[in-house]
C-alpha cells in the first residue's frame, strides 16, 4: 500500500563539479568539515590512561561518535543536577574519560578513585569565561545558530536555499552543527583545565603501595588502584578528596525533568529526520538527488540510534556514567564503523554532484542551464536602464521603493477573450545572463 501511495525518485549520480576551481574546492571543504571538526574536537576530551593496556582502533573511534559526545553532555549535566556538593574534584573527574584494565570508565566512583592521580584541578567549579573550553562552546554555538537560521529560512521560504532538497558539499554537516547546540546544556560545567597522570608516567617514577600495616612495590602489570601514592609530590595533589556524593537518578526530580526535556529534543530531531527521508504525506512523487537521499538516510540512522539508545538508558537510570554504557558493545562498534563509512561516502558523492549555480551558491541538483564553465564576465548583464526584460507586476509599485534608475514599463497585451480591451502589467528591470557566446 505504501509503495502504491508513495513514490521516491532518486536522480542518477552525475558529475556536476567539473567547473569548480581548486580555490573553490578549498573553501568548500573548509565549510564542509568545519562543523564536524568543531563538534568532535570540542566534544571528545583527551583520554586518561589508568592501565598499560592500549586502546584498539575500534574502541578509539567510538569516543568520537556524535552519539557518544552528546551522551557526555547529557551525563555531565545530569550529574551536576544530582550533585549534593559540586567540588573541583567532581568537576575534573566528570569531564575526564578514563581507560582502565576493564575498559572505559566514567562512573561516579572514579571521582574518589582517581583523586590522588590528578596533578591539576580546575581553579573553579564551573567553566571560566576566558578559557579554551568556553571558546570551543562559542564556536560550536555560532556554527549551530548559523545552520539553524539557514534551515528555518529554507522551511519558511525566506532563505536563498528555499525549495532545494539537494545540498552541496559545503552544507552536508549543517544538521550536525545544529546538534552541537546541545552542548549548551552542559556549557557551564565543561573544562579541559585538569591533568591526570597516565599509567606510563607513574611507572617511570618511584611508587609505593600503602596498606594498613605493610608496603610493597607496585607491579607494573597490576591495575592502578586507589591506595597508590607518590612520594615527593605536593600533599594537596595526592591527598584523597571525599566527594559529598550524588543523588541517584531515580530520586532526583531535577534529573527526571532534565532527562524528559532532553529526550523530547532528541525525538523531535528524529521526527525531522523522518520527514527528510520519507515522501510527502500527501503522496505523489518525491525527487531526491543521490546526495540529498544519502544525507537524509545518514541523519535518519543517527537520529534513530541516538534517540532509542538514550531512551533505554535514561529510563534505566544509567546516567551515572559520563561514557555511553554500550560504547564497548559489538553492535555499537559496528554502528560507529558504518556511520563513519557513510560519512566518508557522503563527502565523496556530494563532491561529485556539487555544482555552482548562477547566483553563486552550491547545489547537488544538475544545472538547469549548461554555461560551459564560462566565467561570469562572459554573461550578458542587462543594465538598469534596459527596457528589454524585467520582473512583472499586475500593479504598479511605488517608485519610491525602487532606485532612481529603475522605472516601470507598462506593457499591454490582449486578454484571453480576444476582445479589444488590453490587459496591462508593469515590467521592472532585471539582471540576467545568456547561455551562448555573442559575436
Amino acid at each position: 500500500f505504501l509503495m502504491a501511495y508513495f513514490e521516491i525518485n532518486i536522480t542518477p549520480l552525475r558529475f556536476n563539479s567539473k567547473c569548480i576551481t581548486f580555490p573553490e574546492w578549498i573553501a568548500l571543504f573548509t565549510l564542509c568539515l568545519a562543523p564536524l571538526i568543531a563538534h568532535v574536537a570540542s566534544g571528545a576530551p583527551p583520554i586518561s590512561y589508568l592501565t598499560d593496556r592500549r586502546l584498539r582502533w575500534y574502541d578509539h573511534i567510538c569516543i568520537y561518535n556524535p552519539t557518544s559526545i552528546i551522551w557526555r553532555y547529557a551525563a555531565i549535566t545530569d550529574r551536576r543536577i544530582r550533585a549534593m556538593n559540586w567540588s573541583r574534584q567532581d568537576f575534573a573527574a566528570s569531564n575526564a574519560i578514563f581507560w582502565t584494565s576493564n575498559g572505559w570508565d566514567g562512573s561516579e566512583q572514579m571521582t574518589s578513585a582517581t583523586a590522588q592521580y590528578c596533578l591539576r584541578y580546575p581553579e573553579t567549579t564551573h567553566a571560566r569565561p576566558l578559557s579554551l573550553t568556553t571558546l570551543k562552546t562559542v564556536i560550536t554555538t555560532l556554527q549551530g545558530v548559523s545552520a539553524l537560521m539557514i534551515l528555518i529560512g529554507a522551511i519558511s521560504g525566506s532563505s536563498m536555499l528555499s525549495g532545494r532538497v539537494g545540498f552541496g558539499v559545503d552544507t552536508i554537516f549543517f544538521p550536525l552543527a545544529i546538534l552541537g547546540l546541545l552542548r549548551l546544556c552542559a556549557a557551564a560545567w565543561l573544562t579541559d583545565d585538569y591533568v591526570y597522570q597516565d599509567y606510563g608516567q607513574r611507572t617511570n617514577s618511584t611508587w609505593e603501595m600503602t596498606s594498613q600495616s605493610s608496603q610493597r612495590p607496585v607491579d607494573k602489570d597490576d591495575e592502578i588502584n586507589v591506595h597508590e601514592s607518590r612520594t615527593g609530590l605536593d600533599p594537596l595533589l595526592v591527598s584523597r578528596f571525599q566527594s559529598a556524593g550524588f543523588r541517584s537518578p531515580g530520586s532526583s526530580w531535577g534529573s527526571r525533568i532534565f532527562r524528559f526535556f532532553f529526550l523530547g529534543i532528541l525525538w523531535g530531531v528524529w521526527v525531522l529526520a523522518v520527514f527528510c527521508i520519507a515522501p510527502s504525506i500527501r503522496g505523489g512523487v518525491t525527487t531526491y538527488t543521490t546526495t540529498s537521499f544519502l544525507l537524509s538516510l545518514y541523519y535518519f540512522l543517527f537520529a534513530t540510534v541516538t534517540a532509542a539508545t538514550f531512551t533505554l538508558f535514561f529510563f534505566r537510570g544509567k546516567t551515572t556514567n559520563t561514557i555511553l554504557p554500550c560504547i564497548s558493545s559489538t553492535w555499537y562498534r559496528l554502528y560507529t564503523i558504518l556511520f563513519t563509512g557513510l560519512m566518508i561516502g557522503l563527502i565523496v558523492i556530494a563532491s561529485i554532484e556539487t555544482n555552482k549555480t548562477v547566483d553563486g551558491s552550491y547545489s547537488s541538483w544538475e544545472p538547469m542551464e549548461d554555461l560551459g564553465c564560462l566565467d561570469p564576465i562572459n554573461w550578458w548583464l542587462l543594465g538598469p536602464s534596459s527596457p528589454i526584460m524585467g520582473f512583472a507586476s499586475r500593479k504598479e509599485l511605488d517608485e519610491k521603493w525602487l532606485r532612481q534608475d529603475q522605472k516601470s514599463l507598462p506593457v499591454a497585451s490582449m486578454n484571453g477573450t480576444n476582445s479589444s480591451a488590453p490587459e496591462k502589467f508593469w515590467l521592472y528591470n532585471f539582471t540576467g545572463y545568456c547561455v551562448e557566446l555573442m559575436y
